[in-house]
């Protein structure tokens, strides 16, 4: 290849770092994006495990084997060097690395000068401070893991000071060992061509007997509804966050972590402060210690709603994919809000695992074989409108079901069961509308705490019951 006649001076910056986490390099115009991409993560210290992508004017560049389904324009950044994007001085353009922590960087062209015959570029010429260690969380994260790491006394500290390694120091900026990296670059490597699936064949399978008697039933359920019952599906927060969930994915690039597929943090907090009754709290101070949300398992609303989509068939992904609305998920919205519920209220009860919602190391064997048709039984007895002790309800189905609590000591075991029966039987069911719920409010050491009293059956919920037992069944995975 022919010597460089110019070479671009670029700043990069990581998006959020404070203070700013930043490299000054100067790069051949003869480079590729991809070869960029390859200098950003040997001057920043990553690894290169994850995805990436740029953006300059609205064009995204990257690997079109990472856009499967092209749904971003996805140009080939193999094919692209900096001499013909149109980059003037002063000029910016972004760079994010592993959309799942989301590491956002801003490039600013600050010059663009003659190349030196006797110099070896890329290189590196100035810089601040050591790039967060991968999987830490997103620039989030990250701030956290550096507070929890500065404080000896936080209950954390230990487990994360062993997870980051004696060697991380955030101060740290090493010019000579940053150019000795750039120096093994190799060429860049060749991308092979994207290939894409044949279609799936469409196989139409006619109704059965059984399928239109379901069918007719529900319409007929839906057709006899008063306008107050219709309101009351309509305005569920449960409903409207799932449409707001589908919504941001049909509109946003939205890729699942490496390790477990999980939304990436900037989509929890976006998706989040969007959810109707009340956006969740994605941090919380408790002893002067502030607990900021590391993972989409930490906030339950949108795990919740995520994992309805997914066991619904609504939407598709995984790790390091991209999470896309399938057509029934584009279907969805189009339909009357009491069969939105009562398709995912079938989803929930037939596909899902309920150990989901309560993640305690208990329940690491499953519930009881007997669990569910315990549950369903029990609240079948509930009369509609009618006041029940929660307590009453907690025990029975603690009693028909089989439930154990694996501990030695069993002082408070039974509390805990009636604690899983709430969080999986009766916090899902008025997310549903199925079950109201009142509370006694509770003031202990400056601390409020609402204390479960009485549950009670609603018309709406009654017949879902009914209905959801009919659905056709769906396999679980």
């Amino acid at each position: 290849m022919a010597a460089p006649k110019s070479v671009y001076q670029l700043k990069i910056t990581l998006k959020g770092s404070k203070p700013p986490i930043w490299r000054r390099v100067l790069v051949p115009e003869n480079a590729t994006l991809f070869s960029l991409h390859e200098i950003i993560q040997q001057v920043m210290g990553w690894q290169d495990y994850h995805l990436h992508a740029f953006t300059i004017a609205g064009q995204i560049y990257g690997s079109p084997e990472d856009d499967e389904y092209d749904d971003f324009g996805t140009k080939n950044e193999t094919r692209y060097r900096l001499s013909k994007l149109g980059l003037r001085e002063k000029a910016k353009f972004s760079y994010e690395y592993d959309f799942g922590d989301s590491w956002e960087h801003t490039i600013l062209v600050e010059k663009i000068t003659g190349a030196d015959p006797a110099a070896v570029y890329p290189v590196c010429i100035a810089g601040k401070r050591a790039a967060p260690p991968e999987d830490s969380g997103g620039i989030w994260g990250y701030e956290n893991l550096m507070q929890v790491i500065a404080d000896p006394a936080h209950e954390d500290h230990e487990e994360m000071l062993e997870w980051l390694g004696d060697d991380f120091d955030p101060e740290e900026f090493d010019l000579d060992d940053v150019n000795a990296a750039l120096q093994q670059l190799k060429p860049a490597r060749k991308r092979r061509k994207s290939t894409k699936e044949e279609p799936e064949e469409d196989n139409f399978t006619p109704p059965t007997a059984d399928q239109e008697a379901v069918a007719e039933s529900m319409a007929v359920w839906l057709r006899n509804l008063s306008m107050e019952e219709l309101n009351l599906f309509d305005a569920l927060p449960l409903r409207r966050n799932l449409l707001v969930f589908l919504d941001y994915l049909s509109k946003n690039r939205t890729v699942g972590t490496q390790s477990t597929g999980n939304l990436p943090l900037k989509a929890v907090t976006e998706i989040s402060q969007k959810f109707v009754g009340g956006p969740p709290a994605l941090e919380e101070t408790l002893h002067k210690h502030t607990y900021k949300v590391r993972s989409e398992d930490d906030v339950w609303s949108l795990l919740f709603v995520h994992s309805l989509a997914v066991h619904s068939d609504l939407v598709t992904g995984g790790p390091s994919k991209t999470w896309k609305v399938t057509t029934q998920g584009e279907l969805l919205p189009q339909l009357p809000p009491p069969i939105q519920i009562l398709f995912l209220f079938s989803s929930w009860w037939i596909a899902m695992d309920w150990v989901i919602a309560f993640p305690v190391s208990g329940l690491a064997d499953g519930l009881p074989p007997l669990f569910q048709s315990a549950a369903l039984a029990c609240l079948n007895e509930l009369s509609t409108g009618e006041n029940t002790p929660f307590e009453a309800f907690a025990d029975r189905v603690i009693a028909q079901s089989g439930l154990t609590w694996p501990s030695k000591d069993q002082t408070n075991t039974h509390l805990i069961m009636q604690a899983v029966v709430k969080r999986l039987v009766v916090d899902i069911m008025e997310d549903f509308g199925i079950l109201e719920c009142e509370y006694l409010t509770e003031s202990q050491n400056g601390y409020e705490h609402k204390e479960l009293t009485h549950i009670r059956m609603t018309t709406n919920g009654k017949k879902l019951l009914d209905l959801s037992s009919t659905m056709p069944e769906i396999e679980k995975e």
